[in-house]
């Protein structure tokens, strides 16, 4: 992670180990994507930099969606299937996705001292494939939108992790457009780092 040159797309779904919270907790020049199943150890030190972009699992409040929609919106909500980890189970690493020479780091270890020490986990690092990074880079960011979108509150449990209401209203002009030119702002690098895939 912390040899990436454009940006870094990371799942965690038991938290950040210290290992790579020393890393987000650097400020870099690019963009670093964390999706989390719940808050954990760190987080308020890698929120305070704008270069990492976090999302964390939660669901839409009851009835958020009945403004856009003329039917009554069926509420989300949890499965119970599974009281440790309720939204992301998923472990991968993306280094450079957009690059010439991605590198790919997935299996069944998460990332914690616990699967790399003790557990029997699997990984494995693909490196130099754009096709596999391209293909998880879309997964990734479809589940990263996803909550981002419900803007989970912080440190709530997660059968409480609900988002605010969004605005059923769009801006009628072009001020929403200006964070997107402006030099260093998380849109302008986001703008630059997606430009043209």
């Amino acid at each position: 992670m912390e040899s990436a040159k454009s940006s870094v797309f990371l799942t965690a779904a038991f938290g950040i180990s210290e290992e790579f919270q020393s890393v987000l907790e650097e400020n870099k020049p690019y963009l670093r994507y964390v999706l989390l199943d719940k808050p954990g150890n760190g987080l308020s030190l890698i929120r305070r930099h704008h270069d990492n972009i976090i999302s964390i699992g939660g669901v839409l409040n009851d009835n958020v969606l009945d403004n856009w929609f003329d039917t009554k919106w069926k509420a989300e909500r949890l499965t119970g299937l599974y009281r440790h980890v309720q939204y992301i189970h998923t472990k991968y690493m993306l280094i450079d996705p957009l690059s010439d020479d991605p590198l790919i780091i997935t299996g069944s270890a998460n990332f914690s001292k616990n699967s790399t020490i003790n557990n029997d986990e699997n990984m494995i690092i693909i490196r130099g494939n754009k096709r596999v990074a391209d293909m998880y880079l879309g997964e990734f960011m479809r589940l990263f939108d996803h909550f981002r979108f419900r803007g989970s509150k912080i440190g709530a449990k997660a059968k409480d992790r609900q988002g605010a209401h969004p605005s059923p209203h769009l801006v009628p002009d072009d001020s929403w457009t200006k964070k997107f030119f402006q030099k260093g702002h998380t849109r302008e690098m986001q703008k630059k780092l997606f430009r043209g895939y």
